[in-house]
């Protein structure tokens, strides 16, 4: 008889959290069969690597830019990654915004039990663009329809980032929009949960043909942000490299008006500091040139700052629902008062205050945050009306080394 009895624990839910690399496509991607299986309209479908395209008979040679888009997603995103792909019936009049607006979408957040946390909107027109500031004139109501979208989101406890694909952007940068400063009857439109792209890998789209060369690169910029923590920029320059010399990827960076980044250095700096996402060159690689969102940089006199990156989005969306999950546990729990003031004990208190601690040094271990501290007022009234927790969340996003500013002297003597 064994003196010495081993048994496997049982394992909780997960804390690690694991939705941060799961994204969705969405577009009018028409439909794809190998025979067996159908990319069907309306209808989404689970990916997790490139293999199972061919199932569904997307294919390079059938569907070249949607395999394009789905195999750069996995290529940048890694192990692990997941992918969901919609593709809606398409009406004979299509606006980006009113596709952005197909309820099928909400359907497929909630068939996926909540676990996109980030959603590509493709959108070609199919007769070229009239423009308005440079842009294709459809793009601010599709901006003000995803952060619509993005609100419904977080509002249902889900809460997302969303890409938006500028087919046709239009040159030169000095007449585009600032997506951080778009005016909407004198009002400065706010949509911190959507980024504009309008980079591509100029060779690829040079094989394709009508509007698909003015595609934009949803999937790699998808890629890019399933790929690392929230908190990491999809430029970082060290880890997220979009060329690849073997494969002839992204050896040539371009726009959605099919030009040559090259070929347009000088509108480079405006367009970055006007909130659009593009490749640019790094010693020869090509990676994104910043985590831009579509909304005005504010930090109020208080020390309070709005979600103006995506990885500050991601971030605060992480946060959004790693103490919704947490608290929702303790949805009608019974807790003693002090029967002398009826209001919650400095030990309740800390206990409520320590599982939202325990969230943020979570987080700060894997670097996702600076910090982060929990507060519960003390003054909470548990014993009759609502009954209402106040819980107060503040944190500190990661830094990022945005520019190095150096000063290089030449010294006769160091000593000096």
């Amino acid at each position: 008889m064994s003196k010495i009895i081993l048994e496997k624990g049982k394992t909780g839910s997960n804390t690690l959290g694991g939705y941060e690399k799961v994204s969705a496509l969405v577009g009018y991607f028409g439909t794809a069969s190998n025979g067996v299986n159908v990319l069907a309209l309306d209808t989404p479908l689970e990916f997790r690597n490139v293999a199972e395209l061919e199932v569904y008979g997307i294919t390079p040679e059938l569907k070249p830019l949607l395999y394009r888009r789905i195999s750069e997603y996995f290529r940048m995103a890694g192990t692990g990654a997941r992918l969901w792909l919609l593709s809606l019936t398409q009406p004979q009049t299509p606006t980006f915004a009113d596709m952005i607006a197909t309820q099928a979408i909400k359907a497929m957040i909630a068939n996926a039990d909540g676990q996109i946390f980030q959603v590509g909107f493709c959108y070609i027109p199919t007769a070229a663009p009239t423009y308005v500031n440079g842009l294709p004139d459809y793009i601010i109501a599709a901006i003000q329809a995803a952060q619509t979208f993005a609100d419904w989101c977080r509002t249902t406890n889900r809460p997302v980032h969303t890409i938006l694909e500028c087919a046709y952007y239009n040159a030169p940068a000095a007449a585009a929009q600032n997506l951080r400063n778009i005016q909407i009857d004198s009002t400065t439109l706010q949509a911190p949960q959507v980024s504009v792209v309008i980079g591509q890998d100029w060779t690829f789209a040079d094989t394709l043909t009508d509007g698909e060369k003015n595609h934009a690169a949803v999937g790699e910029v998808l890629g890019c942000m399933a790929a690392q923590p929230v908190s990491y920029n999809i430029g970082e320059v060290a880890t997220m490299v979009l060329t690849n010399a073997p494969r002839n990827l992204w050896i040539t960076a371009g726009f959605s008006n099919h030009i040559k980044v090259k070929d347009s250095e000088a509108d480079l700096p405006t367009l970055e500091d006007k909130g659009y996402i593009f490749g640019e060159y790094y010693e020869g690689n090509v990676c994104f040139n910043n985590d831009h969102n579509c909304t005005p940089v504010i930090v109020d006199d208080e020390g309070n700052m709005n979600e103006h990156s995506i990885a500050i989005s991601r971030t605060n969306a992480k946060v959004f629902r790693e103490i919704y999950r947490v608290f929702l546990q303790k949805l009608k729990m019974t807790v003693a008062v002090d029967a002398q003031t009826g209001l919650l004990p400095v030990g309740t208190r800390k206990y409520f205050e320590g599982l939202g601690n325990r969230i943020f040094e979570n987080m700060t271990a894997r670097q996702e945050v600076s910090g982060g501290e929990t507060t519960v007022d003390a003054q909470s009234n548990l014993l009759f009306g609502d009954k209402i927790l106040k819980v107060f969340y503040n944190w500190v996003p990661m830094g990022v080394v945005g520019r190095i500013h150096g000063i290089i002297n030449i010294k006769k003597s160091l000593q000096q």
